[in-house]
């Protein structure tokens, strides 16, 4: 009991002596620097804004709500200026994009040019080689008219079968008759038959 006493007693004395007096202390001091126009809660409520506990029971100051809002405002700012990057990028790919299509475009209209120089170079070749073949087979037909019967008819034997058939087609026919009279029967039924085949000869 007695000892109980003992520390209520020194409780007491504490009490009267150190934490009354600093309240009361505490207190005039807010009062004065209250009269001369400092701000006193404001140190009291950032400390205990950054204090993990009592954070959530002092209420925002104007300084931490704009510290705040600076914050998104800087968080916003940021991402618009990476929506404003990409967006150029995007347009620098589409401008690259469309210069692709455009060179595409150049190359596939060059090789459908090349592709008509082409094929006009292959007519052009081929009008060319038969007209060559015409005239080679003219002269050749044009020889044959002038030669005898019989050594026409000995050298077409000797011929290949188209070749012959193009230089008997291309004879009258009073000097076709006299060479085909001049080969076997044998050749001059083969040669007849192809001649009247080919429809040129009647």
């Amino acid at each position: 009991m007695a000892d109980k006493e003992k520390g209520s007693g020194k409780f007491g004395s504490i009490l009267l002596f150190i934490i009354i007096p600093l309240i009361f202390l505490i207190i005039v001091a807010s009062i004065v620097l209250w009269a001369a126009g400092v701000d006193v809660m404001k140190p009291i409520q950032e400390t205990a804004a950054k204090t993990p506990v009592l954070k959530e029971l002092v209420p925002e100051t104007k300084e931490t709500k704009s510290a705040a809002e600076k914050q998104k405002e800087d968080r916003t700012a940021s991402l618009e200026k990476t929506i404003k990057e990409q967006k150029s990028e995007i347009n620098i790919l589409n401008k690259d994009l469309d210069t692709s299509k455009s060179e595409i475009d150049n190359l596939n209209q060059k090789i459908r040019s090349l592709k008509q120089e082409a094929e006009q170079q292959q007519k052009t070749d081929e009008t060319k080689k038969a007209a060559s073949d015409s005239a080679g087979k003219d002269k050749m037909i044009n020889i044959y008219k002038s030669m005898d019967s019989g050594k026409a008819a000995s050298i077409i034997v000797k011929l290949k079968e188209k070749e012959a058939l193009d230089i008997l087609n291309g004879l009258s026919k009073k000097q076709l008759a006299d060479i085909l009279t001049k080969l076997t029967p044998e050749q001059a039924a083969k040669y007849t038959e192809k001649l009247s085949a080919d429809g040129n000869k009647e």
